[in-house]
């Protein structure tokens, strides 16, 4: 047993005689082991306090007994008051065999599963049993509720053997926490607008419209001519602007609004001007501009080629004939070539081809009538001198015929008409041939004469 000193006096007064001084120990107390009711446990040791090693006036440090099946709620005992007993509460441990909970009171218990994003409860379990007796519940469940629903467990604090303790002005809490989730959505993470982010909450938050992370802007040329009508297709270029957006997979909130938006290209490409027939551009090429966030529309405007205008002497077009335009430059649609004069029937003119300064302006080229001869006045052919009458040619003169002894009746005479008729047949004949020379004659006059018209 230990004891406690308490002295009588502590400054005696110096006189002269014997003086006895008396001190007085008395027993420390003890520690005194009971249940959370405050029954004494059976069969529980109860030490005695420890002295203080410096000070015999008070009692020191003193542990704990151990006692089997019991926990105590505080490892040591250092008394305030040496002399009087301390009573330390224990826990009864769980005995799954022998479960002894007659005498324990009810007690409270629950589970808050909590949002730690938003610092709010998400659900709450409530458990009453008697102290000692395991609490028969499991996180399983709710936990995958709340994964299906787009959150991230960060602890579950529910122990599988959690057992209800005997404080009974507390309630045990245990808490089950968690976080919202993230997911990417952009070109490398596509998800079907407007379908459910979690697939298991069919009813929950849905994933963003697909322009809210990809955009298309064009850089388009029109070909017009100078009242806006369209001569040609267009030549459409696209550039395509993407970004990665963040989804809280609970709320279906896009946590990064401000994410930068990327083109898959930083210009556009030039535009080279087409010829069109009939046409010259205002310009040869159409510079390809920066990309954005913008449609771009650019106007090549086409004015009609200018012609070649046949006109009199006096600057008078010349009527019913057609008017030609300019040829086009197959190389520079702003520009025009050399082109030649028409033909123009019953005129000439001096200027074989233009050469347009100016694509859209007219060119007048004069061009003279020919003038056609009039018929050359017929002249009266002159008359053909006659042909000399021919001649009949002397008779040789005949030798005498002889005298014929005269008949005794003379024989008729037939008429002799054989030189006379021989003299008209040869004056005829040259009277023929004369007019057929002078009609050969005339013939060849007239045929010259038409040769020099």
């Amino acid at each position: 047993m230990e004891f406690l000193s308490i002295p009588e006096s502590v400054h005696p007064t110096t006189v002269q005689e014997n003086l006895v001084e008396k001190i007085t120990y008395t027993p420390l107390g003890k520690i005194t082991p009971q249940d959370p009711n405050g029954n004494p446990i059976p069969g529980a040791p109860t030490p005695g306090y420890n002295n203080d090693p410096k000070d015999p006036t008070k009692g020191g440090i003193t542990p704990v007994p151990e006692i089997p099946g019991y926990t105590p709620r505080v490892p040591s005992v250092k008394p305030e008051d040496p002399g009087k007993d301390t009573p330390v509460v224990y826990e009864k441990n769980e005995d799954p065999k022998k479960p002894d909970i007659s005498n324990e009171r009810d007690q409270n218990a629950k589970i808050i599963f909590r949002d730690v994003t938003t610092d709010t409860d998400l659900a709450t379990e409530k458990f009453t049993g008697k102290s000692g007796s395991k609490i028969t519940y499991s996180t399983a469940d709710k936990i995958k509720e709340l994964l299906a629903k787009g959150y991230v467990l960060v602890n579950d604090g529910f122990p599988s053997d959690a057992a209800f303790n005997s404080d009974n002005d507390v309630d045990q809490t245990y808490y089950v926490t968690f976080k919202h989730g993230e997911a990417p959505v952009g070109p490398n993470d596509p998800h079907e607008p407007g379908t459910p982010i979690n697939p298991n909450d069919p009813n929950g938050p849905k994933w963003p419209a697909k322009d809210e992370y990809t955009k298309e802007f064009t850089s388009t040329v029109h070909f017009v001519d100078k009242d806006g009508n369209k001569l040609r297709d267009d030549d459409v270029q696209t550039s395509t602007w993407t970004r990665t957006l963040i989804v809280d997979t609970v709320t279906g909130k896009v946590k990064n609004p401000d994410a930068v938006w990327t083109s898959d290209t930083g210009n556009y490409n030039d535009v080279k001007v087409p010829v069109i027939e009939g046409y010259y551009a205002d310009k040869a090429n159409v510079p390809g501009p920066k990309a954005t966030q913008e449609n771009i529309e650019t106007n090549v405007v086409y004015n009609e080629i200018g012609k070649i205008v046949p006109v009199d002497p006096e600057g008078n077009p010349i009527p019913g004939v057609p008017i030609l335009q300019y040829k086009n430059d197959p190389n520079d649609p702003t520009k025009v070539v050399v082109t030649d004069t028409p033909d123009v029937p019953g005129y000439t003119t001096d200027t074989v081809s233009v050469t347009p300064n100016i694509p859209g302006e007219d060119t007048p080229v004069v061009y003279n009538k020919v003038e056609t001869p009039k018929d050359p006045e017929k002249t009266p052919g002159r008359p053909s001198t006659p042909a000399p009458a021919p001649t009949t040619p002397e008779a040789k003169p005949q030798p005498a015929a002889k005298e014929q002894p005269k008949a005794d009746k003379p024989a008729a005479e037939l008429p002799q008409m054989g030189d006379a008729d021989n003299n008209s047949i040869a004056a005829l004949g040259a009277v023929m041939i004369t007019s057929l020379l002078s009609l050969f004659g005339f013939a060849s006059k007239k045929k010259k004469d038409e040769e020099n018209i």
